[in-house]
């Protein structure tokens, strides 16, 4: 298990773990989970693995973060500032994808490629999509998500002709249903990014 670590933000402890060395790969997590999710699926050592940083956050008042009264896409910012993290990949799943989105398009300069898998909201930036259009980007859907249907996939597409999309599983949180395949994607994606 790895060890426990915590970062002081606003006066706040944000608690995350990490993994490896090298560009960073930060991962947001979904309204029912926290920074373990991808210990547990594997994805972080798989993300480590291929020559990463791999970074998995609590959400304030998630986890073991205490809260913050903080806009989620600032506080991914926040983060990576306080960090002093250089751009790198940014994944955001359900709830953490939609933040990770508000980020992206908010901050474009503080990363250099997305994972996003079963993201929800997406149409509250489509006049705003353009300014990621130009950046790696690999979608990961459950093929029957109940959550977070075809239209936030397909929005993404649309303004990033080059994004990457697969489906894994079956539900919304479709790393849970196959996460050997849902790591292998990242890996092979990662392979371009360096």
């Amino acid at each position: 298990m790895l060890e426990d670590k915590f970062v002081d933000l606003d006066g706040s402890k944000i608690h995350y773990v990490e993994s490896g060395n090298g560009m960073p790969f930060l991962f947001v997590h979904g309204a029912r989970f926290n920074a373990r999710t991808y210990e547990e699926t594997g994805t972080i050592d798989a993300v480590s693995g291929a020559g990463f940083r791999a970074i998995s956050i609590d959400f304030p008042g998630y986890g073991k973060s205490e809260n913050i009264d903080m806009d989620l896409s600032n506080f991914i910012a926040k983060f990576i500032d306080v960090m002093k993290l250089e751009p790198g990949v940014v994944l955001g799943a359900s709830m953490g994808g939609e933040a990770v989105v508000g980020f992206a398009v908010k901050y474009p300069e503080k990363f250099k490629a997305l994972v996003l898998t079963g993201a929800v909201g997406i149409s509250s930036y489509e006049d705003q999509l353009g300014k990621i259009a130009d950046k790696p980007m690999l979608l990961i859907w459950g093929k029957n998500d109940m959550v977070s249907p075809t239209n936030n996939y397909k929005l993404l597409m649309k303004y990033n002709k080059n994004a990457e999309f697969y489906n894994v599983g079956r539900q919304h949180a479709c790393y849970l249903d196959d996460n050997k395949l849902f790591n292998n994607y990242i890996e092979e994606f990662l392979k371009k990014i360096k």
